[in-house]
């Protein structure tokens, strides 16, 4: 049973776990500002690998068996490393974060900032935060003597950020990892102190490209060159707003927009070229966008109304639209909340107050995703809590940190008892 009985008071192990962890707190912070100040944007392979050897040691230092799962050196991302325990038995669980970052070498936001009770830096909360408080809530874990035989797996995943495509390949070490396994932690960042994740939403990615008639400007809307590519492009986009902005659950959005005489879009860098004149029809125009669902019915349901819109043309121009899938939905379970229950009471009996679920529509994807399905009970978002992820102001709030990593000590050390 994944529920236990709650527990008004932490018991003498689970009280010598928080204060390892408290112990520990100033080199957890440590080691989370040298894993900041290096660089490990998904595209940057060298940084993430950088990443991955600094933690290597520190899991073997545990018992651990660590292996990094490289990808074919066409995917030019980073692989993951796995850790595994190699006299584990028992209940299987998964612990999953990632080394990467959002944040390419050219970014000017490179470095960890400490200012009073917070502190900034690329990756700080998604998710290096996430990955020191599971290193640490496992330190804690085997300074007690509790890991000996335990089936516990770790998973740090190298491009979670922009993942290499077939996900086939660049998640077959996670989905391989999750085989057998009863219950998977994932160590994104908490929204707040008071929060954890039950559901996420899929994402996938759409490409939407228009077409026009080059012509001098003065004959845009005339029989003979019609609206031009970027009318085209701004119709389709403002027809599938109107048509889907409102559905429960869905978004969409264009994240990129181009459009003139000619273009090139390089999106694994999020940029492009552009060249045309006010005084010319624009021949062509691109939106490149995201697509967050809830489950796959809403997807292909939503990708079927964007296909028949794109069918519908304005004069003088055409349309066409290519999806590509990214990270599926992870479900709302009854043995989620059963663990999100067991959670709650680990944070009560911390004093920490309750915890609650957020709504999907609340968070992004993220890579237990990918294993959900295989496995009874998934919990996420058990990192530290910040603000800002994904911007030059991503930051930290130093005392979730400790939280944190005693609330997944406390909960794994009760999940491995049970």
């Amino acid at each position: 049973m994944l529920l236990t009985q709650a527990q008004a008071a932490l018991g003498p192990v689970e009280t010598a776990l928080v204060k390892t962890v408290g112990q520990n707190s100033q080199e957890q912070l440590a080691t989370l500002e040298k894993l900041v100040n290096i660089n490990s944007g998904s595209t940057n392979p060298a940084g993430v690998i950088a990443v991955g050897e600094v933690l290597k040691p520190e899991f073997e230092a545990l018992g651990f068996e660590v292996k990094w799962h490289a990808l074919p050196a066409e995917m030019r991302h980073a692989g993951s490393l796995v850790a595994t325990r190699p006299d584990g038995s028992g209940k299987k669980i998964l612990l999953i974060g990632h080394l990467d970052t959002v944040f390419s070498p050219a970014s000017r936001f490179q470095r960890f900032i400490r200012s009073g009770d917070k502190a900034s830096g690329p990756g700080v909360i998604d998710d290096k935060g996430g990955v020191v408080t599971l290193l640490h809530a496992l330190k804690a874990l085997h300074a007690e003597g509790l890991l000996k035989r335990s089936n516990i797996v770790v998973v740090l995943t190298g491009d979670e950020e922009q993942s290499a495509k077939p996900t086939s390949i660049s998640r077959k070490a996670l989905m391989d990892a999750a085989e057998g396994a009863e219950v998977a932690l994932e160590f994104e960042f908490s929204l707040a102190d008071d929060s954890a994740v039950v559901a996420r939403r899929g994402i996938g990615e759409w490409l939407l490209r228009s077409s026009g008639t080059s012509a001098h400007s003065s004959t845009i809307f005339s029989p003979k060159v019609g609206v031009g590519a970027v009318f085209e492009l701004a119709h389709m986009l403002d027809t599938m707003r109107t048509q889907l902005a409102d559905i429960p659950g869905l978004t969409f959005n264009p994240g990129l927009i181009m459009g003139g005489s000619e273009l090139e879009e390089d999106a694994e860098n999020g940029r492009g070229t552009v060249t045309g004149r006010k005084t010319v029809v624009a021949q062509t125009a691109l939106a490149h966008g995201d697509l967050r669902f809830i489950d796959g019915a809403q997807m292909a349901s939503t990708q079927a109304r964007m296909r028949g819109i794109v069918a519908n043309s304005l004069a003088g121009a055409h349309s066409t639209i290519e999806f590509k899938d990214g990270i599926p939905a992870m479900a709302d379970t009854a043995a989620n909340r059963a663990l999100l229950q067991q959670y709650h009471e680990v944070s009560e009996a911390l004093g920490y107050g309750p915890v609650r679920a957020v709504p999907p529509t609340a968070r992004g994807a993220a890579d237990i995703s990918f294993v959900a399905d295989k496995i009874k009970a998934n919990l996420a978002g058990l990192g530290p809590a910040g603000t800002g992820a994904h911007t030059e102001s991503e930051t930290i709030w130093l005392d979730s940190l400790p939280k944190a990593t005693s609330r997944a000590a406390i909960l794994i050390y009760r999940l491995l008892q049970d």
